[in-house]
């Protein structure tokens, strides 16, 4: 794909296969996002409105305003397997990258993670303004938080 291409509907079912290729069995690995920098996707997290509403420092759940991601990708792997997840994904790194393309997919039980309407707080648009090198490289620096 082309560096600054968007994510369109094709990006997205692109990302969402190779997260579910990813699976593996109980000792499975959390690998890195396909091509992404963690690097990169850290200095991303900093500069785009995620730093605003989440915390990278603090373990999840908590956060005032969205859930605290200094273990996300310890807790996408356990939240892929509970019994009340109903997104697509099959692994942390699916996870992960379905929250930011598609954070109706799943939402956190959280005080303030929802709008009046039932939907997620999180920005919707972010499939259409990442480019996919952005969205594996925030993948990647996201499954380093443990």
């Amino acid at each position: 794909m082309a560096p600054g291409r968007r994510i369109g509907l094709a990006g997205l079912a692109l990302g969402l296969a190779v997260g579910a290729m990813q699976a593996g069995g109980a000792g499975r690995r959390l690998a890195a996002a396909a091509g992404g920098d963690a690097g990169r996707g850290a200095r991303l997290f900093a500069t785009l409105p995620c730093a605003s509403c989440h915390d990278v420092s603090r373990p999840w759940p908590g956060g005032d305003v969205c859930p605290n991601l200094g273990n996300i990708a310890t807790e996408a792997a356990r939240i892929v397997r509970a019994r009340d997840y109903r997104g697509r994904a099959r692994d942390a790194t699916g996870y992960i990258r379905e929250s930011i393309v598609e954070p109706d997919a799943y939402i956190v039980p959280g005080p303030s993670y929802r709008q009046a309407d039932g939907y997620s707080v999180m920005p919707k648009d972010f499939a259409q303004t990442l480019t996919v090198a952005q969205l594996e490289d925030l993948v990647a620096f996201l499954l380093t938080r443990r």
